[in-house]
């Protein structure tokens, strides 16, 4: 008997070439992938929303209103199809605004971090997800590249973010969708500075990648004890590495310059007390609150099923009468 969580789409990695990476963006891809899911125990899942699949790219990546449309006619329609492969639901959408950071036009970064962030609210309530996760900013490195000034004083861009913020939580909540910041130590905005924010203001809440926490210099299981009372969910991510001083003002801070590894693993292959937090959330976050996230794992498919052994193992050590039935 064990807990059914969430599963994250982002597990598959959608942006870097390699021999047929293209299947990845035909509708039969996914369509298989989603029973392997329910399969391996996991019965929500988390997906990502990105706007580069409305823009020419094949509409086979369910990752836009435009993809399920085209594909499923509505997106009733495309739940149909999830539940029928063992999918109850979709825990959240997530959305980062890496894409457009691109010039040294401000007004454009917020410009379109805001429409797409307000199409992204949008997409969660059509899919039937009731939090949307958000990036506090897009990579510093690439923010510095193209606006140099950000590096002696970032004051007004965090300003400017928490506005935009403020005005998505209300558009959210009208929605009858909640805003979930997530720090990540690649962001220009300091973690407490997002944790402060979500304790001020009104349909935000935070969101825990315990990767992010452990590579920002805290230890995830005592960060999410301390704030638990603001969390509304828990991605369970993982990292090899000990701390990110040398690449997270990188320009692609995903691969640290001076290493020939990416920085994220499967969860629980790294350094990441994965065990510990399974124990903290249990009782304070219902299951599908919880969500692995093998970001853009080299294998699929081995990832499922190593986040399912370690379940089970947790389990095993865990009072039957305490364990979550789904």
């Amino acid at each position: 008997m064990s807990s059914h969580y969430a599963m994250s789409l982002d597990m598959i990695n959608r942006h870097y070439q390699e021999p047929n990476r293209n299947r990845y963006e035909t509708r039969q891809f996914w369509e298989e992938l989603y029973p392997l899911i329910a399969a391996a125990g996991f019965d929500h899942i988390e997906v990502p929303f990105e706007p580069v699949w409305q823009f020419g790219g094949r509409s086979g990546v369910p990752m836009t209103p435009y993809s399920i449309e085209t594909k499923y006619g509505n997106s009733e329609s495309y739940r149909e199809l999830l539940a029928s492969a063992g999918i109850r639901g979709v825990s959240a959408v997530t959305f980062t605004p890496n894409l457009f950071v691109r010039n040294p036009h401000m007004d454009f970064y917020f410009g379109a971090f805001g429409h797409f962030a307000t199409q992204a609210i949008g997409f969660a309530r059509d899919l039937g997800a009731d939090l949307l996760v958000l990036s506090p900013s897009a990579y510093a490195g690439r923010l510095f590249h193209y606006h140099p000034g950000l590096k002696d004083d970032a004051g007004d861009f965090i300003v400017r973010t928490l506005t935009l913020f403020t005005e998505l939580a209300a558009k959210a909540k009208d929605e009858g969708v909640k805003l979930g910041l997530r720090p990540e130590y690649w962001s220009i905005l300091p973690v407490n500075t997002v944790v402060d924010f979500c304790r001020q203001q009104d349909n935000v809440e935070l969101v825990v990648n315990t990767a992010h926490i452990a590579l920002s210099g805290s230890d995830p299981a005592a960060f999410l004890n301390t704030n638990i009372d603001i969390t509304a969910y828990v991605q369970l991510s993982d990292t090899k590495l000990e701390d990110s001083n040398t690449f997270a003002r990188a320009p692609n801070p995903e691969f640290p310059p001076q290493q020939a590894t990416q920085v994220f693993c499967d969860a629980g292959q790294g350094r990441v007390p994965v065990n510990d937090i399974l124990e903290r959330v249990r009782g304070s976050l219902p299951p599908e609150r919880v969500c692995f996230s093998n970001h853009h794992t080299r294998d699929p498919m081995r990832a499922m099923l190593r986040n399912r052994a370690l379940i089970n193992q947790h389990c095993s050590q865990t009072p039957l009468s305490d364990v979550v039935e789904a």
